[in-house]
């Protein structure tokens, strides 16, 4: 009965695609006894080949009942995909494809079957199941996870950089200084030495004692006015035919302007009657801008002046760097007596994470930056640094939001930083990918940008003779903790150049690289 067990045609696998069912009612009728169950030559036949069939032909098949179990879990071992490659080319693969002999016979057999065995029970403990599926056109692709803060929207565009400078009212500077009670004056009359005196001071009132003439107005008025007014008065008076006055202030006292913030030396500064000072003016009265390491910065973008007008105290922004660079001289308005000029620091800019010098920047009110430059100032990213894990903090009058800064370098390009922004630069020492089995250096290998199956089996050191490259399977976890396994033709990938095969790798994923069957 075992000869004829042996030239009875076995049971074959079904052509195209197949399910596990079809494969286990395959493995169910190899262990009829009809089928040759007795016939240990056939089962020492089997041994000696490593307990492996050739799809199952005639005369070929194991004998025993744990020997068809065996094939099944090989016919198993071979499609079991995780639902996720297409089966069309199991008939063809098994037809065509010639077993590797093991190193001797039923020893070899038992490396096999343990090789087999340790390969499903570290994906049963990886909580992936295989299954099949039946009348599948094509293999899903291998979902591309997002990388670290790939959910997080891209940052918006800041808008365009103008001109934010607000200049006060114009003075009507025609006029001149206006005297104001205080003011000590010389008022000399031409020729008329009895008219002339060489000191006086302007009342509370306002008014000035003159020789014969007693009070007259003074204050509200420019030395010229108040000079054509006397000499109107002494004319209509009867004291003289024609009078010539000239009017000299001597002392302005109480005319000061204040000057504080980032300026070498702060503090009050008297303002001359004769003249009227700009803004640039009384900035180098103070010594300048402060520039001095220990504190920030001076920012000449953002200068402010405080008025007092018709009661009210109004702020006023000018910047010194258009004044000074670009010539804009109508920015640089005159100072009045009160006006406080005050001059802040550089904001900052904060770069924290894996770059070379992490720390805060001053940077000035209004500055555009790109992100390179930016990185710059930090000493560029460190060697472990992730340029997919670069994360943007922008404030704003609403909060904060955080951004995501894209690692392609011309999309990189697009984003401006600018003062008061966080820059956060993430390592990628942290982020591993695994690699197990028929690898020549099994472990974890630091995820680098677009690490791809085939770039980490290289990194491992590549295949052993013995792996089965077109069964290598990724497993990954989805975003609600489910496990799942993937194939991934290695070899077919190598073969035919076509890397859109080759998925990306993501942080935490597991490459398992089965021993060959064929």
């Amino acid at each position: 009965m075992g000869a004829a067990g042996a030239n009875e045609p076995g049971p074959r696998l079904p052509a195209g695609d197949c399910t596990l069912d079809q494969l286990q009612r395959v493995a169910e009728r190899r262990r009829d006894p009809r089928s040759g169950a007795g016939d240990h030559r056939g089962a020492r036949r089997a041994g000696r080949r490593g307990l492996h069939a050739r799809r199952c032909q005639p005369g070929r098949a194991p004998q025993s009942a744990a020997s068809a179990g065996l094939t099944a879990l090989r016919l198993a071992r071979v499609d079991l995909r995780g639902g996720e490659l297409p089966l069309r080319q199991v008939d063809q693969r098994l037809s065509r494809q010639r077993l590797r002999r093991p190193r001797s016979g039923a020893l070899g057999g038992v490396r096999a079957v343990r090789a087999r065995w340790s390969g499903l029970l570290v994906l049963c403990a990886l909580g992936c199941t295989p299954t099949l599926t039946a009348g599948r056109k094509g293999a899903d692709a291998v979902p591309r996870l997002p990388g670290r803060g790939a959910e997080l929207p891209y940052p918006p565009p800041l808008p365009p950089r103008v001109s934010r400078t607000q200049l006060p009212p114009s003075l009507g500077g025609a006029r001149g200084e206006i005297l104001e009670p205080g003011i000590v004056l010389r008022v000399e009359v031409s020729g008329e030495p009895a008219f002339s005196v060489a000191r006086t001071r302007v009342g509370p009132d306002g008014s000035v004692h003159l020789p014969y003439l007693g009070k007259v107005r003074a204050q509200g008025k420019t030395p010229d006015e108040f000079g054509r007014g006397v000499a109107e008065a002494l004319v209509a008076r009867g004291y003289l035919r024609q009078a010539h006055v000239h009017v000299e202030v001597l002392e302005a006292s109480g005319r000061k302007v204040y000057v504080l913030g980032r300026v070498r030396n702060p503090g009050a500064y008297d303002l001359p009657f004769d003249r009227r000072l700009t803004l640039t003016q009384v900035i180098a009265l103070a010594g300048g801008l402060s520039t001095e390491k220990t504190d920030l910065e001076a920012d000449p973008s953002a200068v402010r002046l405080i008025r007092e007008e018709g009661g009210e105290r109004k702020t006023y922004r000018i910047s010194f760097l258009e004044i000074v660079n670009q010539g804009r001289l109508e920015a640089d308005v005159p100072v009045l007596d009160g006006d406080v000029v005050y001059v802040p620091p550089k904001q900052e800019l904060f770069i924290f994470g894996a770059v070379n010098d992490p720390g805060g920047f001053p940077l000035a009110d209004g500055s555009r930056l790109g992100v390179d430059e930016a990185l710059g100032l930090a000493g560029g990213l460190s060697e472990n640094a992730d340029p997919r894990g670069l994360l943007l903090i922008r404030r704003s009058a609403a909060g904060g939001e955080t951004y995501r800064i894209p690692a392609d370098p011309l999309e990189r390009a697009r984003v401006q930083i600018t003062a008061n922004d966080t820059i956060i630069a993430s390592s990628r020492s942290v982020s591993r990918v695994y690699v197990l089995g028929a690898v020549n250096r099994q472990g974890g290998i630091p995820l680098e940008p677009d690490l791809t199956v085939t770039k980490a089996l290289a990194l491992a050191g590549g295949l052993t003779r013995v792996a089965a490259a077109n069964s290598v399977r990724l497993i990954r976890a989805s975003k609600d903790g489910e496990k799942r396994a993937y194939s991934v033709p290695v070899a077919d990938i190598i073969s035919s150049g076509d890397l859109s095969k080759d998925p990306v790798l993501s942080p935490g994923d597991l490459i398992w690289v089965p021993e060959g069957i064929f």
